[in-house]
């Protein structure tokens, strides 16, 4: 414990969310083997854009003063920046990921399902997850900026830079040409109205409830629930041929909705829940990914088992020195009343 202590103290906060969001969202995903994530080329291209997008997240969230739902809502615009207005999968029929779901989810010029998926990842992955496992590591610096103007600006630099730099080898080496200008144009719309909303949304929106908040396995099976079932919903519905694309986009939004409803409840609304409940909740959405990676390796070896089980390692590594900084301010706690009680 004491060595993490020291190494966090060599390290920025920053530093480690900017190499943490590439890692969830394309290594712990399994999106990309290891081999693939560690190519230099590939990870500046294809993987270093993601710390940037977290970065900027979190840095406007602590700037506005805002809370989970800012995040969530910052969380979705990064997903429709990437997946519609960098590397254009949510208009492309032809994607190469799609499958199936390039016949059953496309319409009118979008594939409505395959949007879902990855906005929904983007969202609770690539950027909540990243962030709050940074800032359960570094609580004393939770509420502090990690950045500074200049650096801000970079990092919003680097990812307006990525358009023309995926555009470009997306035209030269997959033949993709650029989506309607009329849908790329609502892509950009719908990008900046999320963002007006996380700041305009206020930090808690409801009052406490006031009720007992369940234990912390609880919101770990709803994080895993939500994520299984929602990629399930995704990926299996054109193979079970079950309902139309519109009643799946419904229970996709129901889904969410209630997990939603479920967390603010459970959390009295966002006041009563902990850093344990937090990082459980996380897990859970982590857990279908970790399970993936060792499911991949069943069929073709790539080293993502080795990956998973790292995570698993770091999580657990995050969950002692989560129980253990709570007890000890309980502990102090308990002193204070004792104190005060003489």
């Amino acid at each position: 414990m004491e060595k993490i202590a020291a190494t966090k103290k060599r390290i920025p906060p920053g530093l480690v969310l900017l190499l943490l969001a590439p890692i969830l969202g394309e290594l712990v995903s399994a999106h990309q083997t290891p081999l693939e994530f560690i190519n230099p080329v590939n990870f500046l291209i294809l993987s270093l854009p993601y710390g940037f997008g977290a970065l900027i997240c979190r840095e406007l969230i602590v700037r506005w003063k805002k809370g989970g739902l800012s995040l969530l809502l910052l969380g979705a615009a990064y997903g429709i920046f990437e997946e519609a207005i960098v590397v254009y999968s949510i208009f492309d029929q032809s994607w190469s990921e799609l499958g199936t779901l390039a016949h059953y989810g496309f319409f009118q010029g979008v594939n409505w399902t395959w949007a879902a998926g990855t906005i929904h990842f983007h969202t609770l992955i690539s950027i909540g997850a990243s962030v709050l496992l940074t800032e359960l590591m570094y609580p004393e610096q939770r509420r502090q900026r990690w950045l500074g103007n200049k650096a801000l600006a970079g990092c919003f630099a680097g990812l307006l830079l990525w358009i023309p730099v995926m555009g470009l080898i997306m035209a030269l080496d997959m033949g993709r040409h650029f989506p309607p200008l009329g849908w790329y144009v609502t892509a950009w719309v719908v990008l900046l109205l999320l963002g007006l909303a996380a700041y305009r949304i206020p930090d808690l929106p409801v009052p406490a409830s006031g009720r007992k908040i369940p234990h912390p396995i609880m919101f770990f099976l709803i994080g895993f629930v939500n994520m299984s079932l929602f990629f399930f919903t995704v990926y299996l519905s054109p193979d079970l041929k079950i309902m139309p694309l519109w009643a799946t986009m419904l229970c996709l939004l129901a889904l969410d909705a209630g997990t939603l409803w479920a967390v603010l409840r459970l959390s009295g609304n966002g006041y009563g829940w902990n850093d344990r409940h937090r990082l459980a909740f996380i897990t859970g959405s982590l857990g279908f990914f970790i399970y993936f990676g060792f499911d991949k390796d069943l069929s073709q070896w790539n080293g993502s088992s080795i990956v998973s089980l790292l995570a698993i390692i770091g999580l657990w590594q995050l969950w002692r020195l989560v129980t253990k900084r709570l007890r000890s301010q309980s502990d102090a706690g308990d002193v204070t009343i004792m104190h005060d009680a003489n």
